[in-house]
């Protein structure tokens, strides 16, 4: 039986800047403006979250690291999920529509349709997905205290279409209830992003409902690995030429550069130029603030490729823009 690691010791903030100074070599040039950063951010969540750029093997800190290179990191990181979340509830908001008023047009706005395992796809490998995806459902409208709106529905009309309640539902409930439907309404839904397939799509919807997650907590993004898979492969990674090992991309898979991918095909032309434009600033940014992490670097963990920013130059086709 593997033996426990000990629990590690509660430290003062003192004892914490210590142990940074003293024994990993991180430069703290001034103690109160680092224990005020510790206090406002956790050791935890700032020194755990993001030291491993500026680590050597030997654990200790590269030479010439200070705390402000680690906290400059964190704050790209900061503005990065919020970034990714400002355009993917753009397309969580154009899915709902584009879901409900598809499902709604094969079946009608009663709730008595989406409550009926028999409008998905209910084959023995989903049928407990989507039992649980109904019991979910049923539960927001036999109990809508928290949903003033849903409410209101049920006590004006009786019944509350499934565009009304969408609103309620989370992205990835969102993307369980696309995966499960009838092809046909896959179809009617992706048909409304060049090139994108339904099977594509359910993928697509996976990954984005994880990073909004990531996004929503907190949790660190920047070198962010999507463990349930890789998506499939795209023009974009052909007209990028991203290398290739043993027959397949090692970039734009599973990766953050994966999450831009999607955004490329599920955005607007003119959503998704914003975006690349505020990712370009917001990555110069990170290297005015510290010159410890060098460019390549940083886009290795996020799965970036050196030309990444022409991404936006690319049509769908794979083809770049000629520019005027």
């Amino acid at each position: 039986m593997e033996e426990q690691k000990q629990p590690k010791p509660f430290m003062t903030y003192e004892q914490l800047i210590y142990k940074l100074e003293d024994e990993k070599k991180l430069e703290i040039s001034d103690h109160d403006y680092a224990i005020k950063l510790l206090k406002e951010h956790s050791y935890f969540a700032l020194i755990s979250g993001y030291k491993g750029p500026f680590k050597q093997k030997n654990g200790t800190y590269k030479i010439h690291v200070s705390i402000q290179d680690i906290y400059a990191l964190y704050l790209f990181d900061d503005a990065l999920r919020a970034l990714f979340l400002q355009y993917i509830l753009k397309i969580e908001k154009h899915m709902k529509s584009l879901i409900s008023y598809s499902f709604c047009e094969a079946y009608g706005e009663e709730q008595q349709h989406y409550l009926n395992a028999t409008k998905y796809n209910y084959t023995p490998m989903n049928q407990d997905d989507v039992n649980e995806l109904i019991t979910r459902l049923t539960k927001i409208t036999n109990d809508p205290p928290n949903y003033p709106y849903i409410r209101h529905q049920k006590q004006q009309h009786g019944n509350i279409p499934l565009w009304v309640m969408m609103k309620a539902l989370t992205l990835g409930t969102v993307s369980k209830l696309y995966s499960f439907l009838p092809q046909s309404i896959q179809h009617n839904v992706s048909k409304e992003f060049e090139y994108v397939h339904e099977g594509m799509l359910v993928q697509m919807l996976d990954l984005l409902a994880r990073v909004r997650n990531v996004c929503a907590h907190n949790e660190r993004l920047f070198d962010y690995k999507y463990q349930k898979g890789t998506i499939d492969d795209t023009y974009v990674h052909n007209a990028l030429a991203i290398e290739k090992k043993k027959g397949q991309y090692i970039k734009g898979k599973n990766d953050l550069f994966a999450v831009v991918i999607v955004l490329k095909y599920l955005l607007s032309e003119e959503d998704f130029s914003s975006f690349v434009q505020e990712l370009e600033k917001i990555t110069e940014q990170l290297f005015l603030d510290t010159r410890v992490i060098e460019k390549l670097q940083l886009y290795k963990y996020m799965g970036f490729t050196e030309n990444w920013f022409d991404i936006d130059a690319c049509t769908k086709t794979g083809e770049k823009k000629i520019s005027e």
